[in-house]
């Protein structure tokens, strides 16, 4: 999860004087004024036109400053940065924004809060959702329902953004086997990333040694780190099998998923017994056909 990063104004005024020494330096900009984008840009605009003289505009006009606070995924500063005839700036970017805006400002990683906002910042994004459905979230049962989303999704349903996953691969030498490790029927609970619904099933993971093993508890713990964030299915087997060979160095690598998303069943298509079935395999499960139907044999994906 990300790490919270409280600004102080003097950290904010320190960016706003490079940002206003970069927008004077620039051809582009033609003295006609700072234009805020809502709502954070305000405070930086006023703060340019108290400080640094700037003309402040209430829409933004050929020749001007555009500004914004916070460049993240970029919807809000997209739609003036295709103008040639302005220049568009933030105090900050993150190291996931657009290539292209605010290149210049200072790259921060982690959740912003600048001094015009409050601690509850992520609590208010729920509270906003709860309003948009026609909500009350000002009723008794609704009143702790933001604190309470945002501690599960910290702690819990989107833990495995917590997880250093060097730190789940403690190997051994001593007592290692060459023959096929399998751990089946691991629980696995994870987020569509693309309607933030839940799909789960269950996982079953295998490797071939070559003279490493970890705990077999860290396999499970694997599934883990990796389907407890926003995603899809496929891509958490590939991680899994992509982190064993990487860390153990193994002859191959598997990890099968059979899940049920709720996006199928509460919504969209709604097919209420639908399951999905994917598989990653890499090294001697990918390329040995005798490997590969050991590990189908033993999780009874085929005939015996």
């Amino acid at each position: 999860m990300s790490k919270l990063i409280v600004l102080s104004w003097a950290a904010v005024w320190k960016a706003a004087d490079e940002l206003a020494t970069r927008a004077l330096n620039n051809p582009r900009y033609k003295q006609k004024g700072v234009f805020g984008i809502p709502t954070g840009g305000i405070f930086v605009a006023l703060d340019l036109a108290r400080r640094h003289g700037f003309r402040f505009l209430e829409k933004p006009v050929p020749g001007c400053l555009i500004v914004d606070d916070l460049v993240d995924s970029g919807r809000t500063l997209v739609p003036y940065a295709n103008s040639e005839q302005s220049v568009c700036d933030a105090l900050f970017r993150k190291p996931c924004s657009p290539v292209g805006l605010a290149m210049d400002a200072t790259t921060m990683d982690g959740w912003i809060q600048f001094p015009w906002e409050h601690a509850g910042a992520p609590e208010d994004a729920v509270v906003r959702l709860i309003q948009f459905i026609g909500e009350d979230p000002t009723r008794e049962g609704l009143q702790k329902t933001p604190a309470r989303v945002t501690k599960s999704w910290r702690n819990e349903v989107f833990s495995g953004y917590n997880t250093d996953i060097e730190k789940l691969f403690t190997v051994f030498e001593d007592g290692a086997c060459d023959e096929l490790v399998l751990l089946q029927d691991i629980e696995m609970f994870s987020t569509c990333e693309h309607h933030l619904l839940p799909f789960y099933g269950k996982a079953h993971v295998a490797y071939l040694p070559n003279k490493k093993v970890i705990g077999v508890s860290k396999l499970a713990r694997l599934v883990d780190a990796f389907s407890r964030r926003m995603q899809i299915q496929e891509r958490i087997g590939s991680q899994v099998t992509e982190a064993l060979m990487n860390h153990l160095q193994p002859k191959g690598a598997a990890c099968i998923i059979s899940a049920q998303h709720l996006c199928m069943k509460c919504r969209g298509v709604q097919k209420q017994n639908s399951v999905m079935t994917t598989s990653s395999l890499t090294g001697a499960f990918r390329n040995d056909t005798q490997a590969r139907m050991e590990l189908l044999m033993l999780i009874g994906h085929c005939a015996k």
